[in-house]
């Protein structure tokens, strides 16, 4: 009896306590999202259609946290959340994007998640029309999120930085999915005044776009990436290779070449005009793709812009080309 009521008179005095005593400091992470929705006609040859798409809008948490005067805890959480018709094509209302959690210090940054790989964000922002229907993703492999990733960042130097990041396949029983480096992604990069140049490679990493020789496979990338600044003028080039990599279907080969070019201008009045051009061969499949878009951007304050854009697609698998018009709206938070 004594023991049930020393343990209530515990619980009471608990409940008693302002919310104060249990929280340390504020919230320590910050909310921040991007709504971008389009009005688009597509064209697939044959017939077209109006729609309203919702590209890749999102919302997320992230902070760092100060452990001691060199040592941070840096966390990310992000949904992809669907503005045209509440749901993807699956039901789900939200679909997770890149999520982390990790030490940045004097020593770099180390984290772990699902996380973009090295060699996706080496392509920095030199595709003008990322997340719309002239992303580089619908031409060329290599765009992925990979799951069960470890990635290390070195700290700058000078400009100079580099990533290196494994991913765990978790499969014991395939010796090419069980070891600490049988899948990784490794970047080098230079960034300085406005000038980005950036070397990366995928070894045996699941690609999360399909190529024109095959689809979302195991490949081998090697990727070159370069953007330069000349006035009010912006451009940027990329080559890549891409190969079948050591877990990818059996008797599946893969020798694709793909270049990338866009240049975007800003222009009085908060207008940006942009064009790009992606082009990719397979020389085993023999199949090809070619992509270009043009785009107009009008800044309406210093998180929003409308848009207006055209993108046509010329696949040599398919009997006629893709087109699209659409003019749409982003604000970011």
């Amino acid at each position: 009896m004594m023991r049930k009521t020393t343990l209530a008179a515990a619980v009471a005095s608990a409940l008693a306590l302002p919310v104060s005593a249990y929280a340390v400091g504020p919230i320590d992470g910050s909310i921040y999202g991007k709504v971008n929705i389009s009005v688009v006609n597509d064209d697939n040859g044959t017939d077209d259609q109006m729609e309203l798409n919702s590209n890749a809008s999102r919302i997320g948490v992230k902070g760092k946290v100060k452990l001691t005067d060199t040592l941070y805890v840096i966390y990310k959480a992000e949904y992809e959340s669907f503005w045209d018709d509440g749901e993807k094509d699956d039901g789900d209302t939200f679909s997770q994007r890149n999520i982390i959690g990790g030490l940045k210090g004097n020593f770099g940054t180390i984290w772990g998640g699902k996380h973009d790989t090295p060699t996706k964000l080496a392509q920095k922002k030199i595709d003008l029309f990322n997340d719309l229907e002239g992303d580089i993703k619908n031409v060329m492999a290599g765009e992925t999120r990979a799951s069960n990733i470890v990635n290390y960042t070195t700290p700058d130097f000078s400009g100079f930085s580099a990533s290196v990041a494994t991913i765990f396949g978790e499969d014991r029983n395939d010796d090419d999915k069980d070891g600490a480096f049988d899948s990784y992604s490794a970047l080098v990069q230079y960034e300085a005044d406005g000038v980005y140049v950036a070397v990366a490679v995928d070894e045996n990493v699941e690609s999360g776009s399909g190529s024109q020789g095959m689809g979302k496979d195991y490949v081998n990338i090697l990727r070159v990436v370069g953007q330069f600044p000349l006035g009010p003028v912006t451009l940027g080039a990329m080559w890549q290779n891409a190969e079948e990599g050591d877990s990818a279907v059996t008797g599946v080969k893969l020798d694709e070449d793909s270049w990338h070019v866009s240049a975007k201008w800003k222009v009085a009045n908060g207008y940006t005009l942009k064009a790009q051009y992606t082009e990719s061969d397979d020389d085993i499949s023999e199949n090809d793709a070619d992509m270009w878009s043009l785009g107009l951007d009008k800044k309406l304050g210093k998180k929003t812009k409308l848009f207006a854009f055209y993108t046509t697609l010329d696949e040599s698998t398919a009997s006629d080309d893709y087109d699209w018009v659409g003019v749409g709206l982003e604000h970011k938070f």
